[in-house]
């Protein structure tokens, strides 16, 4: 009953429901990856170190490369470019820290103090059930937003009528 509600809602909801979505999302995505790009690269380092369940070889290599994917994926969002593809890394990147957050609950019996989400640094400091909730929300939005083949006031609707981008429908 609930289920079905939600989703007749979906259907309903005006293009500038899932514009306003998809500008959240990227905004989310930009913020937590430029705020990590602006501090010392130790400190994200250390927040991922700090779940104990990635192996730690891996550890510089995600601290260099999930700021980027979040700054540059997040900004792709807002602008609605590459929109299907940008929603679904956004969403894989969500589903990843949640999987990461049960893992290291599951395994370790404890999560870290802090997520390290926003970096240190930023005015945005989440407890661990808000950045839990707030991942949820954002795979949500992602798997619409992906599964949406148009985009309101997006470069992708742009370029398509233009002709100079060719997108899968």
């Amino acid at each position: 009953m609930i289920l079905s509600s939600v989703q007749n809602g979906f259907k309903r909801a005006s293009p500038l429901v899932w514009l306003m979505a998809r500008v959240f999302l990227g905004l989310v995505f930009a913020y937590a990856g430029f705020s990590k790009l602006m501090e010392p690269m130790e400190n994200f380092r250390g927040a991922i170190a700090g779940y104990r369940i990635i192996p730690y070889f891996l550890v510089p290599w995600i601290a260099i490369t999930i700021p980027w994917i979040e700054f540059i994926f997040g900004m792709f969002a807002i602008l609605g470019y590459v929109t299907r593809t940008s929603a679904f890394v956004l969403g894989l990147l969500s589903f990843g820290f949640l999987a990461l957050m049960g893992l290291s609950k599951l395994f370790l019996g404890s999560l870290p103090a802090s997520c390290g989400c926003f970096g240190q640094g930023s005015f945005i400091q989440l407890t661990v059930g808000q950045d839990v909730l707030l991942n949820c929300f954002n795979f949500m939005l992602s798997v619409k937003l992906g599964s949406l083949k148009t985009h309101f006031l997006s470069l992708d609707t742009l370029l398509r009528k233009e002709g100079r981008l060719r997108l899968p429908p």
